[in-house]
């Protein structure tokens, strides 16, 4: 009888174990990108801030300066249920939702964001969204096999890159 049970119980399998780690998207208080990505390391998560370097000018000097990809943005990779254990961070705000659910990036959204500073690409971010555009899928590079919106802008073509659930375009020029 206790086999029987036993039997029973170990044919039971849960219902809902489709919880896995994510890119989750938070915004961070204005200028604490780099201390809330230290305290996310500190806490053992696992975080990405996308810094670039870019040239300053002032009126006596020029110099370069890292600063964050998306100001005020960073992605935690973390379960469903950390995300409220990440909002007690001090410079963590709040956590970016998406048709009323918790953003999520995708993991080839964020390869791409290291690729292109990896690579060094020339390319800016927009939180302008996309309306009308040429689809298209890159034949060879880098980015070979990527999809994006071609557009014209400024004299020079331009692949966009949409990421829905931050509302950000990546131009990248060809």
């Amino acid at each position: 009888m206790e086999d029987e049970k036993q039997k029973e119980i170990s044919t039971i399998t849960p219902i809902n174990r489709k919880d896995e780690q994510k890119w989750y998207v938070f915004y961070v208080r204005g200028k604490h990108e780099k201390q809330a990505e230290r305290l996310l390391t500190r806490d053992g998560f696992t975080s990405y801030l996308p810094i670039r370097t870019v040239l300053k000018e002032w009126s006596d000097r020029k110099k370069s300066v890292e600063e964050p990809l998306f100001k005020s943005y960073i992605f935690v990779y973390i379960y469903k249920n950390q995300i409220y254990d990440v909002l007690q961070l001090p410079s963590i705000v709040t956590y970016v939702r998406f048709a009323g659910e918790p953003a999520i990036i995708r993991q080839k959204h964020i390869d791409l964001i290291k690729e292109l500073i990896l690579n060094k690409t020339k390319f800016d971010v927009s939180n302008k969204r996309l309306k009308v555009g040429e689809r298209l899928k890159l034949k060879s590079g880098p980015f070979k096999g990527q999809m994006g919106v071609v557009k014209q802008l400024r004299g020079s073509k331009k692949v966009l890159v949409d990421l829905e659930t931050i509302n950000f375009t990546l131009e990248i020029e060809l």
